[in-house]
C-alpha cells in the first residue's frame, strides 16, 4: 500500500469537527459523505488550510497547511465557485496562472479540464457545468498534486456530473489524491474509499467497492 499523502490525525474544532482521523494515498479518491451540516466542508476548509482545528494534526506530505503553506500547497474548488464577467474561458486561465507560482501552461489546465474547446467561449455563456470545470481548471494550475472538491456536482444535472467526474480518473493516475465532500451517496461510490461524517465525527470509513456491491 502505498504511504499516505494526507494524514488527518485526531482533529477538532469546537464542536464541528470531533475526533476526526484518515490518511489518504497518492492518487487515491477519498469521499467524505455526510448530510448538510454534519462538518464535511469544514474538514475540507482545515485540510486547505483556511480554518485553524483547535487539536489533532494535518500533515500535506508532511508540511503544516498552517504554517508551512507554500510547502503543502493544496488545490480547491468550493461549491460557490468564482465568477468572472466579460472574459472568455483563455483570459481566465491565463490571468490566474499569472498569480501563481510555476503554473502549468494555459493549454495543458484548459486539456486537463475538458475545456479546450472552449478556449474563446465568454464566461456568461457557459453551462453551469462548464463553469465547474473552469473552477477545476482554474485549482489545476497550481500543479497541486492535493485536490480539495466541495460537493463538485451541487446543482448539476447527470451529463454535467458526469463530466466532472471523468477527469478525476485521470488526475489520481497522476498521482494526484483527491477529497472531495458529498451528500450523494451515489456520488461517494465513485471514489476508492468513503468515509461517512456524522456531527463532526467520521463514523466509519469503508472501501467504496463494498459500498456499490451493497
Amino acid at each position: 500500500m502505498k504511504a499516505p499523502v494526507i494524514e488527518v490525525r485526531e482533529l477538532d474544532l469546537d464542536e464541528a469537527v470531533r475526533n476526526v482521523s484518515f490518511t489518504v494515498a497518492e492518487g487515491e479518491i477519498y469521499a467524505l459523505l455526510g448530510r448538510y451540516g454534519s462538518g464535511k466542508t469544514t474538514l475540507l476548509e482545515i485540510l486547505a488550510g483556511l480554518r485553524c482545528p483547535t487539536g489533532g494534526s494535518v500533515r500535506l506530505r508532511g508540511a503544516d497547511p498552517y504554517t508551512d503553506a507554500e510547502t503543502a500547497r493544496p488545490a480547491a474548488v468550493w461549491r460557490d465557485g468564482g465568477l468572472f464577467p466579460g472574459l472568455t474561458v483563455a483570459e481566465i486561465v491565463g490571468t490566474w496562472r499569472r498569480w501563481t507560482l510555476d503554473p502549468l501552461t494555459r493549454d495543458e489546465a484548459l486539456r486537463l479540464a475538458g475545456l479546450t474547446d472552449m478556449a474563446g467561449v465568454p464566461f456568461e455563456r457557459l453551462t453551469p457545468g462548464r463553469r465547474r470545470m473552469l473552477d477545476l481548471a482554474l485549482a489545476l494550475v497550481g500543479r497541486s498534486d492535493m485536490l480539495f472538491l466541495d460537493e463538485p456536482t451541487a446543482g448539476l444535472d447527470a451529463a454535467a456530473g458526469r463530466e466532472v467526474w471523468s477527469v478525476l480518473p485521470t488526475l489520481a493516475a497522476r498521482g494526484v489524491s483527491v477529497v472531495i465532500a458529498t451528500r450523494d451517496p451515489r456520488e461517494a461510490c465513485r471514489a476508492d474509499r468513503v468515509g461517512v461524517v456524522d456531527e463532526g465525527r467520521l463514523i466509519t470509513g469503508r472501501d467504496a467497492t463494498r459500498l456499490r456491491a451493497a
